[in-house]
C-alpha cells in the first residue's frame, strides 16, 4: 500500500462517527484502571499466594510470567490495531484478561497459576496501546491530550489503591479474589465498548507479521527471566543457565532485527519508525521513566517498611507524596499540550524527575517518611518524591502524542504501543538489575557492619546497610534521569490543533 493510500485509510477511520466518543472513553479508562490495579493487587497479595500453594520460591516466576507477557501483548496488540478493526482487538484484549482472571482464581497450583498470569498478562498489555489509538481516531487533538494525560495518571494512582485493595482482600476473604475483583470492571468496559464504539477500520491491509511476533515474544523472555531470577532467587552472572538464556537472547533478537528489516511485509515493530528522532528520543526517555518509575516506587516500600519501622499507613501517605504530583503533573499537561511543544513538557519534566533524586541521596534511618510544612507534607522522604512524581506525570502525554504524530498514519497503533513498550522493559530490566544490585551491596554492607545487633530493621534487617544499598541505587537512578533529560532536547513538533491540521503536517526529521 502506497504512502497515499495509508494516509487517506487513516484519515477516514480518523473521523469515523460515534455518538457517545466519552462514553466509549469511559469504558477505556476501566480497562486501564483494571489492568493497572490488578498487577499492585497481586503484587500485595503475592506472598500469601505463594504461601497458600507452598511454592515461596514462585514469586520470581509468577512476576516474570505477567511483566514479559504484557511488554510482548502490548507491541503485538498495537500492531494489530493497524491491520484490523481497533474494536475488535479491544474488545480482545478485554476477553483474555477477563478469561485469565477467572483461570488465575481457579488455580490449583503453582504452574497453573504461572499460565494463566500469563495471560492476564497478554491482555493486560494491550489495553493501554490499543486504548490510546482508540482515543487518537476517535476525539480531536485536544480532547486526546487531555484524555491521555488524565488516562495515563490512573496508573500513579493504582500504585497507592492496589496495595490497600491487595492487603484488604487476603485479610478479609481469600487470595482468589484478588483475581476475581478484576470482573466486573472488565465485564462494564467491554458492554461499553461493544455497544458504543464504531467498527474503526484498519488502516493496513497487508500481511500481519507472525514470525516477527513470535520472535519478539521468544527474545523478550529469555531476556527477562534471568533478570528475574537474578534479583530474586540469587542467580549470578556466572551461572550456566544465565549466559545460556543470554546468549538465546541475542541470536533470537539479531533474527528478529532480520525479519523486521528484510522479510516482513509489515514488521511487527516498524524499524521505518526510527528513521524519526522524535521516536527513537521517546523510546529511549519511556525506557529510563519506566525504570525509574518502577524502581523508585518498589525501593520507597522497602525503605518505609524495613529501614524506617514503617506501617502500611506511613507507605500509603508516603507514596501519595509521589502519586498525587504525578496525576497532577499528568493531568497538567495533557491540558497545556496544545499550547506549547511536547520538547517543553519533555524538558520541565525530566528535569524535575533529576533534582527530586537530589534529596535522596542523603536518605538515611534517621531521615523522616513526611514533615509537615503549613498543613502539606513536603519535607522529609516525600520532599524528592514530588518533584520526581510531577515530572513523570509531565512527560506522559508529550511522549506519547508526539511518538503518534511522528510516525506515518499506518504505523499510529504501533507508535503508541512501543512508546509503552520501553517504559516496561526499561521497568522491568532496570527494576531486576537494581534489585539484585541492592541486595548484593546489603550482604556487603552488612558484613563489614558492626551495627546489626544494635539497629536492626524489620524482619532482622541491619537497617543502616540496607538505607546505603538504597541510597546507593538511587545514584544510580539519578544518573538515569540525566540520560531522559538528553532524550527529551531531541523531540521535535507540536500537538496539530486540527485533524486538517494532522492530515497537511508534514512529517518531523
Amino acid at each position: 500500500m502506497s504512502s497515499d493510500e495509508s494516509q487517506g485509510s487513516i484519515i477516514n477511520e480518523r473521523v469515523q462517527p460515534t455518538n457517545h466518543p466519552y462514553l466509549i472513553m469511559v469504558g477505556i479508562v476501566m480497562g486501564v484502571l483494571m489492568g493497572a490495579l490488578d498487577n499492585l493487587i497481586v503484587t500485595t497479595a503475592m506472598p500469601a499466594i505463594v504461601g497458600a500453594l507452598h511454592q515461596p520460591n514462585g514469586l520470581a516466576l509468577l512476576i516474570g510470567a505477567y511483566i514479559t507477557s504484557s511488554a510482548v501483548g502490548m507491541v503485538i496488540f498495537g500492531k494489530l490495531s493497524d491491520h484490523f478493526s481497533k474494536r475488535i482487538i479491544l474488545l480482545l484484549t478485554l476477553a483474555i484478561f477477563i478469561t485469565g482472571s477467572i483461570l488465575a482464581g481457579l488455580s490449583l497450583n503453582l504452574p497453573e497459576l504461572i499460565a494463566f498470569r500469563a495471560v492476564q498478562g497478554l491482555g493486560s498489555g494491550g489495553f493501554l496501546p490499543v486504548g490510546l489509538a482508540v482515543i487518537a481516531v476517535v476525539l480531536p487533538p485536544a480532547a486526546r491530550a487531555k484524555l491521555t494525560g488524565a488516562v495515563t495518571s490512573f496508573i500513579g494512582i493504582a500504585i497507592v489503591v492496589g496495595p490497600e485493595i491487595g492487603a484488604f482482600i487476603v485479610d478479609a476473604t481469600s487470595w482468589r479474589w484478588v483475581f476475581y475483583v478484576n470482573i466486573p470492571f472488565g465485564i462494564v468496559s467491554f458492554i461499553l465498548v461493544w455497544f458504543l464504539l464504531s467498527p474503526l477500520r484498519p488502516v493496513l491491509r497487508g500481511k500481519f507479521d507472525y514470525l516477527g511476533s513470535i520472535l519478539l515474544a521468544s527474545w523478550v523472555s529469555l531476556l527477562t527471566f534471568p533478570l528475574i531470577e537474578i534479583a530474586y532467587s540469587g542467580w549470578s552472572l556466572r551461572n550456566p543457565w544465565t549466559v545460556a538464556f543470554f546468549a538465546s537472547a541475542v541470536m533470537l533478537l539479531a533474527f528478529f532485527l532480520l525479519v523486521e528489516m528484510h522479510i516482513a511485509e509489515e514488521p511487527v515493530i516498524p524499524l521505518r519508525m526510527f528513521r524519526h528522532k522524535t521516536i527513537i528520543s521517546d523510546s529511549f526517555l519511556s525506557f529510563f521513566r519506566g525504570g525509574i518509575l518502577f524502581s523508585l516506587s518498589t525501593f520507597i516500600a522497602i525503605f518505609v517498611t524495613e529501614v524506617l519501622f514503617g506501617t502500611a499507613d506511613m507507605l500509603r501517605n508516603v507514596l501519595y507524596g509521589f502519586v498525587v504530583p504525578m496525576v497532577i503533573g499528568s493531568i497538567l499537561g495533557g491540558v497545556l499540550l496544545p499550547k506549547l511543544s511536547y520538547r517543553f513538557f519533555c524538558i520541565i519534566g525530566t528535569i524535575c524527575m533529576a533534582l527530586g533524586f537530589l534529596p535522596l541521596l542523603t536518605i538515611s534511618p534517621s531521615t523522616q517518611p513526611y514533615i509537615f510544612w503549613g498543613p502539606f507534607p513536603v519535607l522529609g522522604l516525600v520532599e524528592g518524591l514530588i518533584p520526581i512524581g510531577f515530572g513523570v506525570g509531565f512527560t506522559m502525554a508529550a511522549t506519547t502524542l508526539s511518538a503518534q504524530y511522528s510516525a506515518e498514519p499506518r504505523d499510529i497503533g504501533a507508535s503508541s504501543s512501543i512508546v509503552q513498550f520501553m517504559g516496561n522493559i526499561g521497568g522491568s530490566i532496570i527494576l531486576s538489575i537494581l534489585t539484585a544490585f541492592i541486595y548484593s551491596r546489603y550482604k556487603e554492607l552488612d558484613l563489614m557492619s558492626h551495627v546489626t545487633s544494635t539497629n536492626p530493621g524489620k524482619y532482622g534487617i541491619n537497617a543502616i546497610a540496607m538505607s546505603s544499598a538504597i541510597q546507593e541505587s538511587f545514584i544510580i537512578l539519578f544518573i538515569l534521569s540525566l540520560f531522559t533529560i538528553i532524550s527529551a532536547f531531541f523531540i521535535y513538533g507540536r500537538l496539530p490543533h486540527t485533524s486538517r491540521e494532522f492530515k497537511d503536517k508534514t512529517q518531523q526529521p
